[in-house]
């Protein structure tokens, strides 16, 4: 029974992580995919296609600033203070190449409808324009100087006129000479104080929206230079705007941090369309920098760090925490110690003990009392401040290793009479970033992963008795099409090695013996439409279990080499309301005594699927299990027998980072407090409320 697996479970609530704030993102309709900025200079790679979660992280660099991105197909450009653009490669995730721009600092650019010309707007008033080739840009112009930044750019639907943004002031540029057309002022709220155009949208029918520091919305006609509408729909600057895909609604927002819509009717008696205020969300408590609308959905993003889609109708809010990507932690369960990550450090903490004789009638869901407190045993911060790119420990925290984009470090560390010992390692491993590293489970190996833009490199790595590192060998995964290894997991073993990436290639590698390329023993798994998500091997069977974006899950015997008869019957079976959740599973945990057991876990729930219990209809509800007892969730009855549902609910949590096993009877779950992360952000616009 799933009553039979309940264990003491350490809430870790310490992970005081800092919340780094949204400044611009991007969407790519193709491949689905968000790139998001936020102000550490990192940008994430979202993918949005089912549940969002983050394929991949480019960590900031402190000379490179991002105020502004944008897709061409599927490469991905960022302009910023250096005065450069940049263009990435998403297989090894650092710059591809950068082309520097005149007239200082780079605020923003834009692409034209056919995504040959590039624009981009500066410091020193200027714009330039860049032809786009498949490997470069290629410098065009420089339009007419003006006086002033500009902030704000956007091609017009005809690719022959670009409009900017500028304090006071939106010109209309002819897009062939470089000559302004129109200059059209706007007026100021106070004598003394400009009015900045933040951000600019284009109609259908090609008429200019603006968005300005004294939160008004206007539309302006381009060909006369005059004014058609202007609403007043902030109370402070508009940073943000976007129209939907039929470009019949449009949504602004910024420091005022209230979305605001504005739909585009047919005013019968004037002859004419207008747009007329709707609907509003209140989503964010602070500024909002960025707004993105695709099928229906709209994503936003600001201060606060949190990612959000909302929609209405059906009325839909979803928000993702400014939460690292996983894993952010990872358990030493023979040290009983936890190695957190930061995005500059890292934290290791041994976790809190408690007094049995003390706590001997301690019912379940209640807490116990610690006779010793958690105590922060390190804090390792990186050179220079950079940001990390993948951190791994031993299960005996006897050796730790970071990578960050310009160096790898391996240090031993110990702990002898209450005094902590760390030393630098000089081990066999290259001093260069890695993407991904882990340590097998019993310690006696090392695997990395690393992109060279190229193709993925596969590094082993052999743990000796006196912590020391020494190479095995390498090998290449071109030949397995894996663009970018995401995932990576060991078996107890040490026999298979299992690597995915975010287009859903899977491959087991039996890593045993010979590990050239050409000898290497390997095979793939079915190619699904959707990435996975989290995927784990089973200590005693062998079986790879992984669920996908769309929760999808299946079980695959490696030694077997087919999928088991339980993940057949699973096809087709799980429930809605199991497959309809907007939160991916990102972590997978096996029980230790039964093997019928699966946890599961996502950034607001914890999930027990037992294989001995049978799948109910799919229209029936998860139950929750409560003290022993199973109870369907907001009381609904489902039919069919609780308390035999394959997936239950264990916990209902906020913000879970990492859930693992310490002992046999013992879990780990790090939870991030979302007061912890408001407590951390500036204050917000103040406005009147009722009177006050």
């Amino acid at each position: 029974m799933v009553s039979k697996m309940f264990c003491k479970v350490h809430m870790v609530r310490f992970y005081n992580i800092e919340p780094k704030s949204v400044t611009c993102f991007s969407y790519e309709p193709k491949s689905k995919v968000l790139a998001l900025a936020r102000n550490d200079y990192s940008i994430e790679i979202w993918n949005i296609g089912n549940a969002p979660f983050i394929e991949a992280t480019i960590v900031g660099q402190s000379t490179s600033s991002i105020e502004a991105m944008l897709w061409i197909g599927r490469r991905l450009f960022s302009c910023g203070q250096r005065g450069m653009i940049a263009e990435y490669n998403l297989n090894s995730l650092g710059i591809r190449n950068e082309t520097s721009v005149t007239g200082g600092p780079a605020w923003c650019m834009d692409i034209n409808h056919d995504q040959t010309r590039l624009a981009v707007g500066t410091e020193d008033g200027c714009i330039n324009t860049f032809f786009v080739t498949t490997e470069s840009l290629i410098y065009e112009t420089i339009f007419d100087k003006q006086k002033g930044r500009i902030l704000s750019i956007k091609w017009d639907n005809t690719g022959e006129m670009i409009f900017s943004g500028s304090a006071d002031t939106v010109r209309i540029w002819n897009a062939t000479s470089g000559h302004a057309i129109h200059k059209i002022l706007l007026a100021r709220k106070k004598s003394r104080r400009e009015t900045i155009v933040w951000c600019l949208s284009v109609t259908k029918d090609n008429m200019i929206i603006s968005g300005d520091s004294r939160g008004t919305l206007s539309i302006w006609d381009p060909n006369m230079g005059t004014l058609i509408e202007s609403h007043n729909s902030h109370a402070a600057d508009i940073l943000a705007m976007t129209l939907s895909d039929d470009k019949n609604v449009i949504y602004c927002a910024g420091v005022d941090p209230v979305i605001r819509t504005f739909c585009r009717i047919n005013n019968k008696s004037l002859g004419k369309t207008q747009w007329r205020r709707s609907i509003e969300r209140r989503i964010h408590i602070h500024d909002v920098r960025a707004l993105v609308e695709t099928n229906g959905k709209l994503y936003s993003a600001g201060v606060d760090g949190y990612l959000a889609y909302s929609s209405y109708p059906p009325k839909i809010l979803v928000k993702y925490p400014p939460l690292l990507q996983s894993p952010a932690a990872h358990v030493c369960s023979k040290s009983k110690c936890i190695l957190l990550r930061y995005h500059n450090y890292l934290e290791l903490w041994k976790l809190g003990s408690i007094d049995v004789s003390l706590n001997s009638v301690v019912n379940a869901g209640e807490s116990y009392h610690l006779d010793q407190v958690p105590v922060k045993l390190l804090e390792l911060r990186t050179k220079l401040g950079e940001n990390i790119t993948a951190c791994a420990t031993t299960k005996d925290s006897r050796i730790i290793v970071y990578s960050t984009e310009s160096h790898l470090r391996v240090f031993n560390f110990n702990l002898v009479e209450g005094e902590t010992h760390l030393c630098k390692q000089l081990s066999d491993i290259p001093n260069k970033r890695v993407h991904k590293m882990i340590f097998s489970s019993n310690d006696e190996l090392f695997v990395t992963a690393n992109n060279d833009g190229q193709a993925n490199v596969i590094s082993l790595y052999s743990v000796n008795k006196e912590y020391d590192i020494s190479f095995l060998g390498s090998f290449s995964t071109d030949g397995e099409k894996i663009k970018r290894v995401g995932l990576m997991c060991i078996s107890s073993d040490n026999k298979y090695l299992v690597c995915a990436d975010s287009a859903s290639h899977i491959v087991v590698y039996n890593i045993q013996g010979d590990l050239s390329t050409e000898s290497l023993s390997r095979w793939s798994l079915l190619k699904y439409s959707c990435p996975p998500t989290a995927m784990a091997i089973q200590d005693d069977t062998h079986n790879l279990v992984i669920v996908y974006s769309d929760h999808k899950i299946i079980e695959y015997s490696i030694s077997k080499n087919k999928y088991t008869t339980f993940s057949n019957s699973l096809q087709g079976h799980l429930p809605a309301q199991w497959l309809a959740r907007p939160f991916p599973i990102i972590n997978i945990a096996f029980h230790a005594h039964n093997k019928d057991i699966i946890i599961l876990h996502d950034d607001t729930t914890i999930f027990v699927m037992n294989k001995s219990h049978g799948l109910p209809n799919i229209l029936a509800k998860i139950p929750k299990l409560e003290n022993g007892d199973s109870k369907e969730e907001n009381s609904v009855k489902s039919g069919s027998t609780s308390a035999q549902h394959a997936i239950q609910v264990v916990k209902k949590s906020k913000h879970l980072a990492q859930l693992a096993w310490l002992k046999n009877s013992e879990l780990v779950a790090v939870e991030v407090d979302p007061i912890s992360l408001v407590e951390k952000l500036p204050p917000t616009l103040k406005q009147k409320r009722f009177g006050i």
